[in-house]
């Protein structure tokens, strides 16, 4: 079984900027230079997890056209949706020598 480690290791980064995004102020925006790299980033997760119904439906959601559309993505609600994105990967497996 593969396991995604490059999309795993996106998705924490992600939550972890998202996280400090939203602990400074929970209203702020995803947008300029940071909305293709999330776009770039959901969609490695996308490929790595393809038949989860989950990833599907919200990496669709959340592709560059849709966050550029000039509908404003709050660092909150992408909070969410990568925390589901994690959810969806699953845990790391344990380490076999």
């Amino acid at each position: 079984m593969f396991f995604p480690y490059v999309a795993k290791r996106r998705i924490e980064a992600l939550i972890k900027s998202l996280q400090a995004l939203v602990a400074s102020d929970p209203e702020q925006q995803v947008q300029g230079f940071a909305v293709p790299v999330v776009s770039a980033a959901l969609d490695d997760i996308k490929q790595a997890v393809p038949n989860d119904p989950v990833v599907r439906s919200l990496v669709d959601l959340m592709s560059a056209d849709a966050i550029g559309s000039g509908d404003p993505v709050r660092a909150a609600d992408m909070l969410v949706i990568a925390e589901q994105l994690n959810a969806a990967i699953g845990k790391r497996p344990p380490f076999v020598a």
